[in-house]
């Protein structure tokens, strides 16, 4: 019996800290005034230029870069080939262009 004693404070303790450290967590992602990822506040991503039949293929976030992978179509000076566009969500603007034959 007095080991069950030990394992019911012990629970407690586990609860009482682990919503503590969640209440913590929640108000100090929402009260933050760190710029966040999701609304940056350059619109140059928004501004990006994709040819009219091109296609966006595949799309990545990684390490707080946006990593945009868009097939060319027949009109572009590379048709048939891809192109892969990285840019930096942070600061809002284009890392760097590759094009992929």
């Amino acid at each position: 019996m007095k080991y069950l004693k030990f394992i019911v404070i012990i629970m407690g303790l586990l609860i009482f800290f682990g919503t503590a450290g969640i209440i913590y967590i929640v108000f100090d992602r929402v009260f933050s005034t760190k710029q966040t990822l999701v609304f940056p506040n350059n619109d140059e991503i928004n501004q990006l230029q994709i040819g009219q039949n091109n296609e966006i293929v595949n799309a990545n976030i990684s390490n707080d870069k946006l990593i945009l992978i868009i097939k060319l179509n027949q009109e572009s000076y590379i048709k048939g080939k891809y192109q892969i566009v990285v840019f930096d969500l942070k600061k809002g603007k284009k890392i760097n262009n590759f094009f992929i034959k």
